[in-house]
């Protein structure tokens, strides 16, 4: 699951990704997990250009790509929607630039989709 070499953005992405109706609301939510954040300088920026087209390309309301670092335990989130306060009412912290930093999360099921379905719900 943590091999990024040789991969194109798209299948990154695609990698492990699920579609969500919060609200009414086209959601994706991708994970990827490695053991640095460091292996993925490189194509951070790639990264967040395919999740921008996906979402354009789909319809999506919001795209989130999990960017999930096993060794510190936590996850950079980077997000393209039409309404950053979800991420701020769902995590209770603002997107610096292109992304946050979600501390000791590790889990989109348990950890990050309930917080997002509830802010959507809040809109």
């Amino acid at each position: 699951k943590s091999d990024v070499a040789g991969k194109s953005p798209r299948d990154l992405v695609y990698r492990d990704y699920k579609d969500f109706d919060m609200s009414g609301k086209k959601v994706g939510i991708g994970q990827l997990e490695v053991v640095s954040l460091d292996l993925l300088t490189d194509v951070k920026d790639a990264l967040y250009d395919e999740i921008s087209k996906i979402k354009q390309e789909g319809g999506y309301h919001s795209i989130f790509l999990m960017l999930t670092d096993i060794m510190k335990e936590g996850t950079e989130m980077l997000a393209v929607t039409d309404n950053t306060s979800v991420v701020e009412k769902a995590f209770g912290k603002k997107l610096e630039g292109k992304s946050v930093w979600l501390d000791g999360v590790m889990s989109r099921k348990k950890q990050v989709v309930p917080p997002l379905e509830n802010a959507f719900a809040s809109l």
